[in-house]
């Protein structure tokens, strides 16, 4: 037995002895190649604890129509730490002073620093982009604040801009970049940590835009991840093979940010508005609800509801009506009788007792349900397809085209087609048939296809391709490629009666018809409502507001949609879409006073006197 004890306690000891030695090789000896693979350790340690954020992207810059920058610009900008309760105890006097100069109050900067998971560059208050002046740089240098520095930064990877559906975001996405740029990968101008174009126009001109000239913080982090004040500070910049190009958008970004602001004005949790400028067919503005970078009962807010396809109501009767009074079915004063039913297709009307006698001009004005079933039936499935797509829906409308050696360059390629029925099936259906004559059944369009089917009526019903990039520039201000108006292949035009007729009918919608509270709007304007019963039982609506203004000399067509309102009354959607035209009245005036001054300054007999 004692023998046996013996054995065993030498064993232990040995056994001990053996882990002791290994560790020591570990640590010391060997750390740099201890394994099969020959696993650096420490640099493996380092790795762990050390963590990353870009300062400035490297990217080309995105603009509005006259140079402003929606992203790309370097500007002077607060990068902080987060920061824990007593550590801001202990230097509450600079903290104190901090938030006077960057505008926050103390409690509201105080708590935006001990929330913070991560070193990150500050913002406004209200989440927009928060830069500095040389004066605030000074000032907050002077305090010496650990964790607290001013940097130069385009803050790409944060930033939310107006119209951050259309300019959409950037991200790190090793499988995609593999996917679609092995080659570059193999040239050196990517690697598999670069950042790309996800979605968006950052994502339409990836190639163009992108650059590895970045420049990275690199930062350290303890055991549990969390970022160390205090701890040494590293600045990386990578060089590029490759500069990067800039992009010039048809968006005016002081029109951009007040129909944002509308939106938010009038809670819409999701739809979007579209500005078109008639004579060009450019997009001044598109803006899309829910925005922000996180998401809103599993609605995601980089998705770009202004060219999703949604079931539009009866701002599809516009284009019944068009079919019908070109193929000469009916003409504006064509009288029906309205009963409030349409039996053997089931198909009711708002007015359950019927409008009785009404003109088809009237029809249209009060968006009488059973005289557009009638219609719809007469005109039958292939003609108001075909007219459909004549107009421009159930297929994309926006720019398209060849750009160098890519044959067909899509510039918002998420763009949705919408569909008008959903088979050859349907066309022969006559119950499907009058639904759609309607704007239900398999409908749908989206809000950027009914805006430009409106900018066609100005076009001699000839359908404009919608521009949201104007051009490419290279890094020496000189134009590299520029996207030129085009139409869509192989377009008829309407009558010109047709299209008269069309535009005093969509101005009756205004004058007496379910739009009448926009004689308040500070133009006279002209267009269609639509209301479209959505959801599995049909117990939610999508809200529409289309139309131009203003009507004696149109310069503007605007759509406007607010999805799945549980309410059938909601008039938000007219009310956004006064409030959006009076906002171009106001714009419109803006510019002639700007012009007049400019004039009046270069007018040498007026400096003269």
């Amino acid at each position: 037995m004692r023998i046996r004890g013996w054995f065993v306690s030498a064993g232990l000891v040995l056994g001990l002895m053996f882990i002791m030695v290994r560790l020591f090789m570990i640590q010391v000896v060997s750390t740099r190649s201890f394994s099969a693979l020959e696993a650096d350790l420490i640099q493996k340690a380092d790795a762990i604890h050390q963590k990353e954020v870009i300062i400035n992207s490297g990217r080309g810059e995105i603009i509005d129509q006259v140079g402003r920058s929606f992203v790309g610009e370097e500007n002077l900008r607060l990068f902080v730490f987060p920061q824990t309760e007593q550590q801001l105890y202990l230097r509450r006097k600079q903290f104190l002073q901090l938030s006077r100069l960057l505008g926050y109050q103390k409690d509201v900067l105080f708590r935006e620093m001990t929330h913070l998971t991560k070193p990150t560059i500050l913002t406004t208050i209200n989440g927009k982009e928060l830069i500095l002046n040389q004066v605030q740089k000074t000032e907050i240098n002077k305090l010496k604040i650990p964790g607290v520095f001013v940097v130069n930064s385009d803050n790409r990877v944060r930033n939310k801009p107006s119209a951050q559906q259309v300019i959409g975001r950037i991200g790190r996405n090793p499988s995609l970049i593999k996917n679609l740029y092995s080659k570059e990968i193999q040239s050196g101008k990517y690697s598999l940590q670069s950042y790309i174009g996800v979605t968006g126009l950052e994502a339409a001109f990836e190639s163009f835009l992108h650059s590895e000239a970045e420049k990275v913080l690199n930062y350290t982090t303890d055991g549990r991840g969390k970022a160390l004040v205090g701890a040494k500070l590293f600045f990386k910049e990578k060089n590029s093979l490759d500069p990067s190009y800039s992009i010039k958008t048809t968006l005016n970004k002081d029109i951009q940010t007040r129909i944002d602001k509308i939106l938010e004005e009038e809670h819409v949790e999701e739809g979007a508005v579209v500005i078109q400028e008639i004579q060009t067919g450019n997009i001044l503005a598109m803006s899309s609800r829910p925005s922000g970078n996180g998401s809103s009962q599993m609605k995601n807010p980089w998705d770009n509801r202004a060219i999703m396809e949604a079931t539009p109501g009866s701002i599809f009767k516009t284009v019944v009506a068009i079919a019908a009074l070109e193929e000469g079915v009916v003409r504006p004063d064509t009288v029906f009788h309205c009963k409030g039913h349409l039996q053997k297709y089931k198909l009711t009307d708002d007015h359950k007792s019927g409008h009785g006698k009404i003109t088809f001009t009237e029809a249209y004005a009060k968006s009488c349900n059973i005289v557009f079933g009638q219609v719809a039936e007469k005109l039958g499935g292939e003609k108001i397809e075909a007219y459909a797509r004549r107009l421009g829906l159930g297929q994309e409308v926006i720019w398209s085209g060849k750009v160098f050696k890519d044959k067909e360059f899509h510039q918002l390629p998420q763009e949705q087609t919408g569909v008008i029925f959903a088979n050859n099936e349907a066309k022969k259906d006559l119950g499907a048939v009058v639904q759609a004559g309607i704007g239900q059944r398999d409908v749908k369009l989206t809000p950027i296809q009914a805006t430009n089917m409106i900018t066609s009526l100005f076009h001699r019903g000839k359908v404009i391709r919608p521009r949201i990039v104007t051009a490419i520039y290279d890094q020496n201000g000189k134009i590299y490629y520029s996207f030129v108006n085009q139409y869509l292949p192989n377009q008829k035009p309407l009558k010109a009666r047709t299209i008269n007729e069309m535009q005093r009918m969509m101005r009756m919608v205004v004058k007496g018809g379910t739009a009448t509270s926009l004689n308040q709007a500070k133009w006279s304007l002209a267009g269609k409502t639509g209301t479209a019963q959505v959801g599995k039982d049909n117990s939610l609506y999508n809200k529409w507001m289309i139309g131009f203004g203003p009507f004696a000399h149109p310069k503007y067509a605007v759509a406007v949609v607010i999805h799945s309102i549980k309410t059938e009354d909601d008039i938000r959607a007219k009310k956004i879409f006064q409030k959006v035209m009076d906002e171009m009245f106001l714009y419109e005036n803006r510019d002639k006073t700007t012009k007049h001054k400019i004039k009046k300054r270069n007018n040498p007999s007026r400096l003269s006197h």
